[in-house]
């Protein structure tokens, strides 16, 4: 599978998500680890004489246990020595408890929180307030009677502490009684090491032999996670601290509770929704902390385990006023370590682990001295090495592992919903989410970590899967492209009752239509976050009424009443000279007139004469002839440098690199409907408003994003008794129809046609594709956090100088208009031939400031920086490669008699359509709009919709 996975975090939970998704074929995952090795909580670290695992150490249980299933085949766990009901209980001043006792409070605290379960399930509180009652209670049945009751209180406070261990929490009074038994023992042994080896063991047996760090990018600490629920299977880009960033089709966030609770507000763009917001603060972490002390030698005997640390009120007095570590009181216990004869570990919770993690190695080498000497009344040599666990300090991890709070009850959260998934408006996951904290009843434990990681990677794998069958079902009929043609294609077939998948390479609907949020970007960052308005980087008007897609737009009252003009305000020459607005006028009437005298040659009878006459060359010789010469001798070279600005500002209203590539013959091809052909009309929220609504009338399962076609085969043989156009896709799918109708843009056909179609389009129909007029123009949209001109300021227009010719990107552009109406402050500049191409491969720092130069030279104004800015790139898409077509003399010039807009035959069955081509460029009237490409679509559709209500009449 082709689709783009980034999983966040090398864990056990992201390491199983990675490794699933590679075995089932997913090729193209990366994960991304903030710290320089894969494992996560699971640390196995060398020390002594093998290795120590600082997080996760024990298999626990073995039904039911992912990881025990994977090991104990071959043989890698057995029972550790060490088990804290079978240690030695000793108070601080030295004494040791008799086992009698010692039983009886184990005994006694297992049956607590072992027996009583279903009293401890009905209790809304805390587990330390059940355990606490209970544990009192029975101190008063007869079994106790002869129990010391400050042993008992001593033991009970070791209990507390051990218990915290076993949860994460700081005190037994966070944890939640009722949520204490969402947690699920595994039967058999719960703790079972992993002989020599270490917990790291365990990848190996996840990966299975794939070779997991090739896929691993490591020292990537993610600062944030930006993706759309608007958008159809939008794309999610994952930025990291180091300014690389990756795009992917689906985010797996792998990181520990830990992380999210410190970073979730300033981590996911847009943020997220207040029932995952709930479950990150609801649902609680805490510290579990290990020491390990390695010594020269053993100080203790073959067949002792450890111990339990019991404290005397005096003396836990006497600590706290000593210059010794008050974080010391909450160690409650020290214990042999499995294949490490001269190591024991000593293990801490809570608030005074994260304070033992700020102190100094020093001092805690000196604590645990301390404590052995005081409990063990022996002259304990010093040891040779010391380390331990730190894991709040890390801000990797942010803690140790996960439990039920009191404040997961109170906010009624649950770890479900911060395992769901963020899904698209089609209901598609995008970022999800796993890790030990994601598990409903193995939380806190690496079998409840992997599992976690393997249910998101199913989730993708089924949701491809879907996919892939359904992509093996067959439709009437396939169209690829979901711009506007596609979409009216799309409409009319599904209302005519044929079954239609509408196929698209971008992730979401629209094509050249793309309505954003212009986001705050400035040179210096100092943008205020929250200046965000709505541009049209795409198209940007409807223009005129009379045609389909005003008329839906109407419907659902998505238009604005003001209309929008172009090539307002003063213009301007380089030198600082506003040019007198009555001659400005005069010259574009004139101008105006010639090209309404050009709009006749397409319908007059002498139509060859003007084959090979291109719009600027008829332009130039009439301005010439008949303009020039009433012009006073003082204004003549004004005069021409208004002409230039004309011909600049018609490269960029017809999308062409020069204007001599527009044909005067055909340039009254365009009909206006009788309407002003100066009307632009404009939307109130953005035309991606409109887009929304049509997208919403075709089934969700009909559609395909993020699905881009490398093949296009319409010559194959009969299968199931009739001809099939077969569709490959780059993520290696296979669609069949009967018909397709292809919607990409002119700027795709003309790069990929050689490549993309099986057989090869007949030439004649090649050579017009080539012919067709096509080219790229731009946008630059620049907004300030308050205007630098006059309330009656409309714009300025760059009037360049002839003498100071330059191949200067800039010399392509017309000026800047005020955008009106829409987000104040904003100017909104039009550059198009080989300027918008040279343009688009710079950095967006350059365009600006050359933008912003250019301003100041023309206003004569100290003109500010802009607080946000948007630059567009048409040519450098790859699904668009341009603007929109034109009509060209190239075009002019054909012989060969064939159309774009003529269905293409099957190879072997010429009387049955295979491929029809709708879009803007394929409209014979409406080329370049919007409202054309909807026609084209709708009436390439009906042609289909013809072609067989004629069959069978």
């Amino acid at each position: 599978m082709n689709a783009k996975i980034v999983v966040i975090g090398a864990g056990a939970s992201g390491i199983s998500a990675a490794s699933r998704l590679l075995k089932n074929k997913f090729t193209n995952v990366v994960i991304l680890e903030a710290e320089d090795r894969i494992g996560g909580r699971v640390f196995t670290e060398p020390f002594g004489n093998n290795v120590v695992d600082l997080g996760a150490q024990w298999c626990h249980g073995e039904k039911n246990n992912v990881v025990y299933e994977m090991a104990s085949p071959k043989n890698l766990l057995e029972a550790a020595r060490y088990q804290y009901d079978r240690t030695l209980l000793i108070q601080s001043n030295g004494r040791v408890i008799d086992d009698n006792t010692a039983d009886l409070l184990m005994a006694l605290a297992i049956s607590t929180v072992e027996l009583y379960k279903d009293e401890i399930a009905k209790q809304d509180g805390s587990l330390g307030t059940f355990i606490v009652k209970k544990f009192n209670e029975c101190l008063k049945e007869d079994d106790y009677k002869n129990l010391d009751p400050v042993v008992a209180e001593q033991f009970l406070d070791f209990f507390h502490k051990y218990e915290n261990s076993i949860e994460a929490s700081d005190t037994w009074f966070d944890t939640s009684a009722r949520g204490y038994l969402e947690y699920w023992d595994c039967e058999g042994e719960r703790l079972l090491n992993w002989r020599d080896k270490g917990y790291r063991t365990v990848f190996s047996l996840i990966t299975d032999g794939i070779p997991i760090e090739s896929f691993v990018k490591f020292r990537k600490t993610v600062t944030n996670i930006s993706w759309s629920r608007e958008q159809i299977d939008s794309s999610v880009i994952v930025k990291c601290q180091d300014g690389s960033s990756y795009t992917a089709d689906h985010v797996i966030v792998t990181t520990s509770l830990g992380v999210l609770k410190e970073n979730y507000h300033k981590m996911f763009s847009p943020s997220l929704p207040p029932v995952k917001r709930n479950a990150i603060e609801g649902m609680s972490i805490g510290t579990v902390d290990k020491i390990f002390i390695e010594f020269d030698k053993p100080f203790w005997t073959k067949d002792w385990l450890g111990f339990a640390l019991l404290w005397h009120k005096t003396d836990l007095e006497e600590l706290r006023k000593s210059e010794m570590m008050d974080w010391l009181e909450d160690i409650f216990g020290f214990y042999v370590v499995d294949y490490q004869p001269n190591v024991l570990c000593g293990w801490i919770s809570g608030v005074k682990a994260r304070k033992m993690e700020r102190d100094t190695d020093e001092n805690v080498k000196r604590g645990v001295m301390y404590l052995l000497n005081k409990f063990l009344k022996k002259n304990i040599p010093e040891p040779v090495a010391v380390r331990r666990s730190q894991w709040y300090s890390n801000p990797n991890f942010r803690g140790s592992y996960s439990f039920r709070s009191i404040t997961t009850d109170l906010l009624n959260t649950s770890p479900d919903d911060l395992a769901k998934p963020l899904t698209n408006s089609l209901g598609t996951p995008v970022v999800c989410f796993a890790g030990e904290a994601t598990h409903p009843h193995y939380y806190s434990t690496v079998h409840g970590a992997i599992e976690s990681g393997w249910r998101e990677a199913q989730r993708l794998i089924d949701l491809y899967k879907k996919i892939s069958e359904k992509s093996e079902s067959e439709d009437d009929v396939i169209v690829l492209g979901a711009g506007l043609a596609g979409i009216g294609a799309t409409l009319t077939l599904q209302k005519a009752g044929f079954r239609t998948s509408l196929i698209e390479a971008k992730n979401q609907p629209g094509g050249r239509i793309r309505t954003v949020p212009m986001e705050s970007l400035c040179l210096d960052n100092c943008a205020n976050p929250n200046d965000k308005v709505i541009i049209e980087a795409g198209a940007q008007w409807l223009h005129g009424k009379q045609n389909q897609l005003y008329m839906e737009a109407l419907e659902i009252d998505v238009l604005s009443h003001e209309l929008s003009d172009e090539g307002l305000g003063s213009y301007t020459k380089d030198d600082g000279r506003i040019l007198d607005d009555f001659f400005v006028k005069m010259i574009d009437f004139k101008i105006g007139e010639i090209l309404e005298e050009c709009e006749t040659f397409y319908f007059a009878e002498n139509l060859e004469e003007f084959r090979n006459l291109s719009v600027e060359e008829f332009l130039r010789e009439k301005f010439e002839k008949s303009v020039m010469p009433s012009i006073e001798p003082d204004k003549k070279e004004d005069a021409r440098l208004l002409l230039e600005w004309h011909i600049r500002f018609q490269v960029i209203d017809n999308a062409c690199l020069k204007l001599s590539e527009v044909s005067a013959r055909d340039w009254g091809q365009y009909s206006f409907n009788g309407e002003n052909c100066q009307t632009h009309i404009n939307f109130k929220n953005g035309f991606g408003k409109l887009i929304n609504s049509l997208v919403s009338r075709i089934p969700s399962n009909s559609m395909e994003f993020n699905c881009e076609v490398i093949k296009i085969d319409y010559g194959g043989d009969l299968e199931d008794g009739m001809y099939k156009v077969r569709i490959e896709t780059a993520d290696g799918r296979v669609f069949k129809a009967r018909h397709c109708i292809i919607t990409f843009s002119l700027g795709v056909l003309k790069a990929s046609m050689k490549t993309l179609f099986e057989p090869q389009l007949p030439g004649p129909l090649q050579s017009l594709i080539e012919a067709y007029g096509f080219g790229t123009i731009n946008k630059i949209y620049l907004k300030y956090e308050n205007p630098w001109w006059d309330n009656d300021w409309e714009g300025v227009q760059f009037i360049y100088n002839d003498e100071m010719k330059t191949d200067h990107w800039t010399r392509d552009m017309t000026g800047f208009d005020l955008l009106k109406p829409g987000a104040p402050n904003t100017l909104i500049g039009w550059i198009g031939g080989e300027g918008a191409i040279k343009m688009e491969c710079l950095p967006d720092a350059s365009v600006i400031e050359e933008c912003t130069n250019l301003l100041r030279k023309f206003t004569g104004k100290n003109v500010p920086y802009p607080s946000s800015f948007f630059i567009t790139r048409w040519n450098h898409d790859p699904f668009i490669r341009g603007a929109y077509s034109f009509t060209s003399v190239s075009k002019c010039l054909l012989r060969d008699n064939c159309s774009l807009t003529e269905p293409l035959p099957f190879l072997k069955l010429p009387t049955h359509p295979a491929l029809l081509f709708a879009g803007e460029a394929c409209h014979a009237k409406y080329f370049s709009t919007a409202h054309g490409a909807f026609a084209s679509g709708c009436e390439q559709a009906a042609k289909l919709v013809n072609f067989y209500a004629n069959k069978f009449n």
